[in-house]
């Protein structure tokens, strides 16, 4: 996926490895998929060898010299074969390992099981303030967000949300069994 997503923003325009890793940032990339914005650079070195990218010039930001990368014609291509596959990929299930803990909830103590559910909590709510923030971000970066990335920041808001109220819902459901 970090190649598909290199060669996505370089589609767009050349961008320099920092410039890649500023926007995965600000997208907060690491919340929502397996991508890591300091994989970037060891992606981008590969890309290059396999024709893949090119380097379009270079940049000088006080003492640093910045390697500008554009895509090339065969990336075009492999972008294009990255992106038909990964839409032909069903999404994957998030909860599935948080299903699996709860098969054997009763096994620990009552109080450490509500700690660690409203840790859960506590977290899920940080993670959803930095989703809106990522949000906002993207969007004073790009002007506004397209519809269909507006969706999928509605999206990803609404699975959190509904991850909420899951969580919630168990530490009821903890209290009333008492």
């Amino acid at each position: 996926m970090v190649r598909l997503v290199i060669l996505g923003l370089l589609n767009q325009r050349p961008m320099s490895g920092y410039e890649i890793q500023q926007m995965l940032q600000i997208s907060r990339i690491d919340q929502w998929s397996d991508i890591l914005p300091g994989s970037i650079y060891h992606a981008l070195k590969k890309m290059a060898e396999e024709g893949l990218v090119a380097l379009a010039g270079t940049e000088q930001t006080g003492m640093r010299t910045k390697a500008i990368f554009r895509i090339t014609e065969s990336g075009r291509s492999e972008y294009r074969r990255l992106l038909r596959e990964a839409w032909r990929q069903l999404p994957r299930s998030l909860p599935g390992d948080f299903y699996l803990l709860l098969s054997f909830a009763d096994d620990m103590p009552r109080a450490e099981l509500e700690a660690a559910l409203q840790e859960l909590i506590a977290r899920l709510e940080e993670r959803l303030q930095q989703w809106e923030g990522g949000r906002a971000a993207k969007a004073a970066a790009m002007g506004g967000l397209p519809p269909l990335v507006a969706a999928a920041f509605d999206n990803g808001r609404e699975h959190m949300e509904a991850d909420l109220r899951f969580l919630r819902r168990l530490l009821d459901q903890i209290a009333q069994s008492e």
